[in-house]
């Protein structure tokens, strides 16, 4: 199977997840994107903020973790997964 596009993976991994964290999108996607260097949380929590901005993804929750850092869950939305249909249909 050809790999995605990092953006497109990510949305490919919200739509067979529930509401997920940057960090947990981060630690599934590891194996396949690990050794490329554009392979970063901040670059990942940027393609989120991007999807979030078209209305692909959502924030369905907001907490604090023990470190006082603000934490996000992203889940995908019913447009989002509209969107579905352009991946591979190895992907769908």
């Amino acid at each position: 199977m050809m790999k995605l596009p990092l953006r497109f993976r990510v949305l490919h991994f919200l739509s067979n997840s529930g509401s997920v964290t940057c960090e947990q999108v981060v630690d599934a996607l590891k194996d396949e994107y690990g050794d490329e260097g554009q392979f970063k949380p901040s670059v990942v929590e940027g393609h989120l903020m991007s999807l979030r901005a078209v209305g692909i993804v959502d924030v369905d929750k907001v907490d604090f973790d023990d470190n006082d850092n603000l934490m996000l869950w992203y889940k995908i939305t019913d447009y989002g997964r509209s969107k579905l249909s352009y991946l591979p249909k190895e992907w769908r």
